[in-house]
């Protein structure tokens, strides 16, 4: 029999489980003021982001792309900054203990072939991975929390992490309960108390 009343514990990746691209990765790629850094996440932001997390260009318009920004540019040293900064955060090591006492789902607007390798040993506690490159949408658009949703538990409470407040919003349209990943980490003693109630 299932268990009733089981929390749907659906978190984001960069930020809650593992560590983001940005900013670091960029401080990486130049050595300039933070003004500089600044004006190239915006850029980013701007010319490839949203192409590049949904999939309508590959890891290599990605590369192109950098490449356009910083023509000296030594690839393997840039690609081994950019896996260095997926390292696992703190509630990485949080997930199968959590997966003892709710279905745990994670969201993430990532590259699913630099995301899918770092969260490869947590697939034995999660009910569905979700990675926006294979999903053909991001967040904060709509239509990823709507597919997220056909995977979870129907009539259940849904608690979604974040570190980005602009991605809760959607996830409070469709009636999940969301939660601000804090940088000092005290979001994951109020999980602890969700999955208490």
């Amino acid at each position: 029999m299932a268990d009733r009343n089981r929390l749907q514990l659906v978190l984001d990746a960069g930020g809650v489980l593992i560590g983001n691209l940005s900013p670091g990765f960029w401080q990486g790629m130049i050595d300039r003021e933070d003004a500089g850094i600044a004006e190239l996440r915006a850029a980013f932001k701007q010319q490839i982001r949203e192409d590049l997390w949904t999939g309508r260009v590959g890891e290599e318009a990605f590369w192109q792309w950098v490449s356009g920004m910083f023509p000296e540019i030594e690839f393997a040293a840039a690609k081994s900054r950019l896996t260095e900064r997926l390292h696992v955060l703190p509630a990485f090591h949080r997930v199968q203990e959590w997966s003892a006492a709710a279905d745990v789902h994670i969201l993430s607007n990532h590259r699913h072939e630099w995301l899918a390798p770092a969260l490869e040993p947590l697939r034995p506690y999660v009910a569905s991975v979700t990675i926006s490159s294979e999903a053909g949408c991001c967040k904060p658009g709509l239509p990823i929390y709507r597919l997220v949703q056909a995977r979870l538990r129907r009539g259940e409470r849904v608690l979604f992490v974040d570190d980005a407040e602009r991605n809760l919003q959607p996830a409070r349209d469709i009636g999940w309960e969301t939660l601000l990943a804090d940088r000092d980490g005290r979001w994951v003693g109020l999980v602890d108390e969700r999955l208490r109630q």
